[in-house]
């Protein structure tokens, strides 16, 4: 299940998870851990290492975990101060406030583990590969020496361009990074196009 690409299901839970981030990122509270996500997203892209989404998320959980703590401790003040008979008209919505904030970081730290990681850890090694909503693999990248060696990519050459590409290789094969076998059949090539 690793190597096979997401279902609509999965596919589904992330598109999910963004739409439940974009609330936060719009408050400029989520930028951050959206950052985070987004980076990793594009590491594990440019590198095929699924490694750097699991420290993404590592520091979406971080960050949001900070903001469950202040937001308990900003919670338990104003929970001591409504004690007090004249304060409770001033802290009352502080407090709420707070309390609704830890109750949104509890919802993240448990989103971003069921709806975003999940999904994606269960098919990592296609991730890695291909992308996350890709249905198709990627073209599988071919090496240099098993390909044939294909010296002319245009059909119609001016003279002037056969020429130089004559030159060229005359270059390559001087500096010996060619064979003398390589140079004679590009020039049979090279003038059997023109």
């Amino acid at each position: 299940m690793k190597n096979q690409p997401l279902d609509s299901s999965d596919q589904s839970k992330i598109l999910i998870f963004s739409i439940l981030l974009t609330p936060a990122v719009f408050l400029v509270i989520g930028i951050i851990p959206a950052l985070f996500l987004a980076f990793g997203i594009y590491m594990m892209k440019r590198h095929e290492d699924f490694s750097h989404v699991v420290t993404a998320v590592r520091n979406f959980r971080g960050y949001t975990l900070l903001f469950l703590i202040g937001s308990a401790l900003f919670a338990a003040y104003f929970a001591r101060s409504l004690n007090e008979e004249d304060s409770w008209n001033r802290h009352d919505d502080e407090f709420i406030v707070s309390v609704v904030v830890a109750m949104i970081s509890i919802a993240y730290l448990i989103a971003v583990k069921m709806l975003f990681l999940e999904p994606l850890a269960n098919h990592n090694s296609w991730v890695e590969a291909n992308g996350i909503f890709s249905t198709k693999p990627r073209s599988v990248k071919t090496s240099a020496n098993a390909v044939e060696m294909d010296i002319i990519k245009g059909e119609k050459l001016k003279q002037y361009s056969v020429a130089d590409e004559l030159l060229k290789w005359a270059k390559l094969k001087e500096d010996g990074h060619i064979s003398e076998a390589e140079f004679n059949e590009a020039r049979a090539k090279l003038l059997k196009k023109s």
